[in-house]
Protein backbone atom coordinates (compact mmCIF):
# COMPACT_ATOMS: atom_id res chain seq x y z
CA UNK A 1 0.00 0.00 0.00
CA UNK A 2 1.44 3.36 -1.01
CA UNK A 3 0.34 5.93 1.52
CA UNK A 4 0.98 9.43 0.20
CA UNK A 5 1.54 12.18 2.72
CA UNK A 6 1.73 15.95 2.44
CA UNK A 7 3.19 18.82 4.49
CA UNK A 8 0.04 18.95 6.62
CA UNK A 9 0.53 15.31 7.58
CA UNK A 10 4.10 16.00 8.76
CA UNK A 11 2.95 19.10 10.65
CA UNK A 12 0.25 17.01 12.35
CA UNK A 13 2.84 14.45 13.48
CA UNK A 14 5.07 17.29 14.69
CA UNK A 15 2.24 18.90 16.64
CA UNK A 16 1.25 15.61 18.28
CA UNK A 17 4.77 14.56 19.30
CA UNK A 18 6.80 17.56 20.42
CA UNK A 19 6.61 19.23 23.83
CA UNK A 20 6.50 22.69 22.23
CA UNK A 21 5.58 23.94 18.79
CA UNK A 22 8.95 24.47 17.08
CA UNK A 23 8.93 27.06 14.33
CA UNK A 24 9.18 25.82 10.80
CA UNK A 25 12.65 26.97 9.75
CA UNK A 26 12.62 25.93 6.11
CA UNK A 27 9.46 25.33 4.06
CA UNK A 28 11.66 24.11 1.20
CA UNK A 29 13.13 21.35 3.37
CA UNK A 30 9.63 20.29 4.46
CA UNK A 31 8.47 20.30 0.84
CA UNK A 32 11.61 18.34 -0.10
CA UNK A 33 10.74 15.59 2.38
CA UNK A 34 7.23 15.31 0.94
CA UNK A 35 8.35 15.35 -2.69
CA UNK A 36 11.20 12.88 -2.15
CA UNK A 37 8.81 10.55 -0.36
CA UNK A 38 6.26 10.53 -3.19
CA UNK A 39 8.74 10.58 -6.09
CA UNK A 40 7.57 8.36 -8.93
CA UNK A 41 9.68 6.44 -11.40
CA UNK A 42 6.81 6.61 -13.90
CA UNK A 43 3.35 8.07 -13.49
CA UNK A 44 1.72 5.99 -10.79
CA UNK A 45 4.80 3.84 -10.07
CA UNK A 46 6.48 4.85 -6.82
CA UNK A 47 10.28 4.96 -6.85
CA UNK A 48 10.44 3.92 -3.21
CA UNK A 49 8.02 1.01 -3.32
CA UNK A 50 7.97 -0.54 0.14
CA UNK A 51 6.76 1.08 3.35
CA UNK A 52 10.09 0.80 5.25
CA UNK A 53 11.94 2.62 2.46
CA UNK A 54 9.26 5.28 2.15
CA UNK A 55 9.34 5.79 5.93
CA UNK A 56 13.15 5.89 5.84
CA UNK A 57 13.01 8.64 3.22
CA UNK A 58 10.94 10.78 5.58
CA UNK A 59 13.17 10.08 8.57
CA UNK A 60 16.44 10.69 6.75
CA UNK A 61 15.27 13.83 4.94
CA UNK A 62 13.83 15.49 8.05
CA UNK A 63 16.89 14.66 10.17
CA UNK A 64 19.38 15.91 7.57
CA UNK A 65 17.55 18.93 6.12
CA UNK A 66 16.22 20.15 9.51
CA UNK A 67 13.02 21.89 8.42
CA UNK A 68 12.16 22.77 12.04
CA UNK A 69 14.01 25.00 14.51
CA UNK A 70 14.21 22.08 16.95
CA UNK A 71 13.16 18.44 17.46
CA UNK A 72 13.97 17.32 13.89
CA UNK A 73 15.14 13.93 15.16
CA UNK A 74 11.93 13.37 17.12
CA UNK A 75 9.75 14.59 14.28
CA UNK A 76 11.56 12.47 11.70
CA UNK A 77 11.41 9.39 13.92
CA UNK A 78 7.73 9.86 14.67
CA UNK A 79 6.94 10.44 10.98
CA UNK A 80 8.64 7.14 10.14
CA UNK A 81 6.87 5.39 13.02
CA UNK A 82 3.46 6.78 12.07
CA UNK A 83 4.02 6.08 8.39
CA UNK A 84 4.82 2.44 9.14
CA UNK A 85 1.75 2.19 11.38
CA UNK A 86 -0.61 3.73 8.81
CA UNK A 87 0.88 1.52 6.08
CA UNK A 88 -0.10 -1.58 8.03
CA UNK A 89 3.44 -2.45 9.10
CA UNK A 90 3.81 -1.28 12.71
CA UNK A 91 7.29 -1.30 14.22
CA UNK A 92 8.62 -2.15 17.67
CA UNK A 93 12.23 -0.96 17.90
CA UNK A 94 14.32 -2.23 20.80
CA UNK A 95 14.90 0.28 23.61
CA UNK A 96 16.98 3.26 22.42
CA UNK A 97 17.28 1.81 18.89
CA UNK A 98 15.39 4.71 17.25
CA UNK A 99 17.55 7.23 19.11
CA UNK A 100 20.65 5.43 17.84
CA UNK A 101 19.28 5.37 14.31
CA UNK A 102 18.72 9.14 14.37
CA UNK A 103 22.29 9.61 15.64
CA UNK A 104 23.63 7.34 12.91
CA UNK A 105 21.74 9.31 10.26
CA UNK A 106 23.11 12.61 11.60
CA UNK A 107 26.64 11.17 11.68
CA UNK A 108 26.17 9.75 8.17
CA UNK A 109 26.72 6.21 9.43
CA UNK A 110 23.27 5.13 8.23
CA UNK A 111 22.17 5.93 4.70
CA UNK A 112 18.76 5.36 3.20
CA UNK A 113 19.11 1.61 2.67
CA UNK A 114 20.48 1.00 6.19
CA UNK A 115 17.71 3.11 7.69
CA UNK A 116 15.10 1.15 5.73
CA UNK A 117 16.72 -2.15 6.76
CA UNK A 118 16.45 -1.26 10.45
CA UNK A 119 12.81 -0.22 10.09
CA UNK A 120 12.11 -3.47 8.23
CA UNK A 121 13.83 -5.46 11.00
CA UNK A 122 11.64 -3.77 13.61
CA UNK A 123 8.39 -4.60 11.82
CA UNK A 124 5.98 -6.64 13.90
Amino acid sequence: MNLYIDAGWILGVQYANTPTDPALRDWGALHGAVERHKFERFAGTAYYEEAPTRAAVLLQTIVLLKPFEDYNGIIGAMCAWEYMEQSGTPIAPPPDAMVQLVRDIRDEKAGLQETARRLRDWAQ
